[in-house]
């Protein structure tokens, strides 16, 4: 009876928690212009292709293409577009001369999407942690207040960060529970999902394939390990094959067997794109000779405003990179990374150490090879940002390590688990600290809405 008790109160926190998450996100996407966010009028042509001709466009058809950058969103994964095209299409049956109406439909779609990733967040944090730091971690990454920002707007980063969020929840599930058939179907569907979204969210594929094999590949031995791994594998395999190749095999029947598209935009935007714009008239940092060290600020360069301006789109700046929170904000998240970065140094050897004594024996420790993969995760993820950076677009935006936030803000947890283990020996106080916390988090979303946001807004 107890049991079912305290599950029905877990159940009950679970959806006033998701119902705060959608209208938070919600009241984000109602009080904003059209183009508010990053690109969000290139990225809505797609949408209105979509919902004007029923099909899909080719990413060189003029309709969507951009005149200033000679190039278009078509070329690249589509899926969140085609879904916001739906209730998209509905409203325009009603409200024809309504554009906010439209809009406000295929953003909602997002909203659907941070919902979900909320939902994948708690879910983690139950498997992750035994004490209240779970709701710390959720509210960390659920309320960073640039992980509304990004579900509030048509873009594809927010079904991205979803499925991330997703496999690693199916990762964290299988630690304990092993990689059921079930399992393997949730996962399966949740990389076909990653894979039609953003391709720098790539790197929780590669990183969940390692932990796939290794935790697999270390739990049986013989024929029982060949047959228990490859029956998964033809699973996983034919699942993800159906549900995403389509749009690889479309790409490369129409764009001469480039199958990312990315080799044809890059064509694209030499002919088509403004004067200045073309590529081959880019001229990159790398071109001016600055490196990763350099972007840093090591070298002194601009001292260190690469880094800033990460560090700060990464906790929340908003509009085309333009609306900033109040500077106090973003240093009381720094010093919060900062002292998780600090408790994770001092538990290294519990984090990552591959073995461990069960009954006397030695195992593996699936808990740190999850915790190596997010670190190679989060590693992947910048390397990315640096690249893109260096070699394409000049403009620093943290938004494009949103991929990594679940397990940056998994480790910034930790750390602070570690540092309040360390100095409260008291564990009521901790609860409290970490409930006061938690609730802090929340407001401060609040408060960035009512304060920030809402009067830089429509109305």
């Amino acid at each position: 009876m107890i049991c079912v008790q305290s599950d029905k109160r877990r159940n009950l926190f679970l959806f006033i928690f998701l119902a705060f998450v959608f209208v938070s996100i919600f009241c984000w996407i109602w009080v904003q212009e059209f183009n508010s966010g990053p690109d969000e009028e290139m990225r809505y042509q797609i949408v209105e292709y979509i919902v004007k001709h029923w099909s899909l466009p080719d990413g060189r058809d003029f309709e969507i293409m951009n005149e200033t950058w000679g190039i278009s969103y078509g070329y690249y994964p589509i899926l969140a577009y085609m879904i916001m095209a739906v209730p998209a299409k509905i409203v325009s049956l009603f409200t024809n001369s309504d554009f906010m109406a439209v809009l406000i439909a295929a953003r909602i779609v997002n909203a659907v999407f941070g919902t979900l990733m909320a939902y994948f967040v708690f879910r983690t944090s139950e498997l992750l942690f035994k004490s209240k730091a779970k709701y710390l971690f959720t509210a960390l990454t659920v309320f960073l207040p640039m992980n509304i920002f990004i579900h509030s707007y048509v873009n594809n980063d927010s079904m991205a960060l979803m499925a991330t969020a997703w496999i690693i929840f199916v990762c964290a599930s299988s630690i304990k529970n092993g990689w059921t058939k079930k399992l393997c179907v949730s996962y399966a569907c949740a990389t076909s999902i990653c894979i039609l979204s953003y391709y720098n969210a790539y790197g929780i594929i590669l990183c969940s394939m390692i932990f796939f094999f290794v935790t697999v590949m270390a739990g049986y031995t013989g024929d029982k390990k060949a047959r228990y791994f490859s029956e998964r594998v033809v699973l996983i395999v034919i699942i993800v094959v159906a549900l995403a190749a389509w749009w690889f095999i479309r790409n490369a029947i129409l764009y001469d067997g480039d199958f990312l598209g990315m080799r044809t935009s890059s064509i694209s935007a030499e002919l088509y794109a403004a004067d200045g714009f073309k590529p081959s008239q880019v001229v990159t940092l790398s071109d001016q000779g600055y490196n990763v060290f350099s972007l840093l600020g090591f070298d002194g360069w601009e001292q260190g405003d690469w880094a800033k301006m990460v560090a700060m789109s990464f906790i929340g700046v908003f509009g085309p990179m333009n609306i900033f929170m109040p500077g106090i904000l973003y240093k009381i998240y720094i010093i919060v990374f900062f002292a998780g970065f600090v408790g994770c140094v001092l538990s290294l050897k519990k984090l990552f150490a591959f073995r461990v004594s069960v009954n006397g024996k030695k195992a593996l420790n699936k808990t740190a090879v999850f915790n190596w993969c997010m670190l190679l995760h989060i590693i992947i993820t910048f390397a990315l940002l640096v690249y893109y950076n260096l070699y394409k677009d000049i403009q620093p935006q943290g938004r494009y390590l949103l991929p990594a936030l679940v397990p940056f803000m998994y480790f910034v947890t930790i750390g602070i688990e570690r540092i309040f283990d360390l100095i409260i020996r008291n564990e009521k106080v901790k609860t409290i600290l970490y409930y006061v916390g938690t609730a802090l988090l929340v407001v401060t979303s609040v408060y960035v809405y009512i304060a920030v946001l809402y009067p830089t807004g429509r109305f």
